[in-house]
């Protein structure tokens, strides 16, 4: 609202971006001043070590900040592919940050790499549990009273299927009922090879057989 031209999407993309340079200049300097301090006196290593836990803290409010910048462009805009990618990034770089520093404070920077690993690995983990595209459409759909982009929904992968259709009742809009219905229906009629099998597809046309005369119904 104070800056003149500034789009919530650059906004939300500058705060990504600031934390990404922030964090690639404080882990290698942390990381490296420790390395070159390993046979130093214990008071230098404690100092260091109270010197690293501030920077690393301050790059905590980076990350919150980045977070929140994102939770608005989130609600004002909906939820993409793109946006709950980069909000796992920024969340994956929280945990470890955590875990740097509590590797830093207890003298064990051998860790810090194993750390990173597990937390990519759990990072991976989570998403695949969260089902991002059904996470997608729900989250849209909790905002269904302000613009919901129909093009959008259509697009994702048959994951987002079966939660479009549970949601239809939550559309306001007939018209766009209408057209998420109509790509539901055209998305089962379309004839797949069967190197295009997968689980999603055969629950994704469960739903819409399922589901089919509150379909036909969405569009009178």
């Amino acid at each position: 609202e104070a800056t003149a031209g500034l789009t919530y999407a650059e906004y939300a993309r500058r705060g990504f971006f600031e934390l990404l340079a922030v964090a690639a200049l404080v882990l290698p300097v942390v990381l490296g001043i420790h390395w070159l301090l390993r046979e130093s006196s214990p008071a230098v290593r404690i100092a260091f070590r109270l010197l690293a836990a501030t920077l690393v803290v301050l790059l905590f409010v980076g990350i919150a900040s980045a977070l929140e910048r994102m939770r608005a462009y989130t609600g004002e805009f909906g939820l993409t592919q793109l946006r709950l990618y980069a909000t796992a990034a920024m969340l994956a770089l929280a945990v470890f940050t955590a875990w740097l520093l509590l590797s830093l404070l207890r003298e064990r920077r051998r860790q810090v790499m194993g750390g990173a690993l597990v937390t990519g690995l759990a990072a991976v983990f989570a998403l695949n549990l969260l089902n991002p595209d059904a996470f997608i459409v729900r989250t849209n759909l909790d905002r269904a009273n302000r613009d919901f982009d129909t093009a959008y929904a259509l697009s994702l992968s048959p994951d987002a299927t079966p939660t479009i259709i549970a949601g239809l009742g939550r559309v306001s809009d007939a018209d766009t009922r209408c057209a998420l219905a109509l790509g539901m229906v055209s998305e089962y009629s379309a004839a797949r090879p069967w190197q295009g099998w997968t689980l999603s597809h055969v629950r994704a046309d469960d739903a819409i057989r399922d589901n089919s005369t509150a379909l036909e119904s969405a569009c009178p």
